[in-house]
């Protein structure tokens, strides 16, 4: 590259970092490994185009094995009588507060399957899963699994 070009930046910018699980709070590494770089690249852009367009997103992944599992050990040890989506959102909160608390710049940090995202989620799912078994691309079978 000629030192005398000058980069070419987008005229707008939707940054992304990876959403973590929602079966715990975050640890150092979600914040140092992913949440700080993204950050750092967030208000970069926003430095050299504007601040109404960049947009930085993120959230809690309500789905998953590691949640189940979590959720299962969980309600081993406690006598408490939350359901798996109260023991997300819980750990969704306690994630949006410390993503605040290291003044990282999000927009928005929502969850996949908690509130309007939820119903979001399961209608356009069922759309895809139904359309896909009209035109004969699914098939209801039993299996057995390894």
């Amino acid at each position: 590259m000629n030192m005398n070009e000058r980069p070419v930046f987008p005229r707008r910018a939707v940054i992304t970092a990876g959403m973590p699980y929602g079966n715990k709070e975050l640890h150092f590494g979600h914040i140092g490994g992913v949440f700080i770089h993204a950050d750092v690249f967030a208000r970069f852009l926003r430095d050299r185009i504007g601040e109404d367009n960049v947009i930085f997103v993120s959230g809690t992944d309500c789905y998953g094995s590691p949640i189940l599992e979590s959720y299962r050990k969980w309600k081993e040890q406690s006598d408490s009588t939350l359901s798996i989506e109260d023991y997300v959102k819980l750990n969704h909160q306690k994630q949006k507060e410390a993503l605040e608390k290291y003044q990282i710049s999000l927009n928005l940090y929502g969850a996949s399957a908690l509130d309007r995202s939820k119903e979001v989620h399961t209608k356009v799912s069922d759309e895809i899963f139904e359309a896909l078994y009209r035109k004969g691309y699914l098939q209801k079978r039993s299996t057995p699994q390894f």
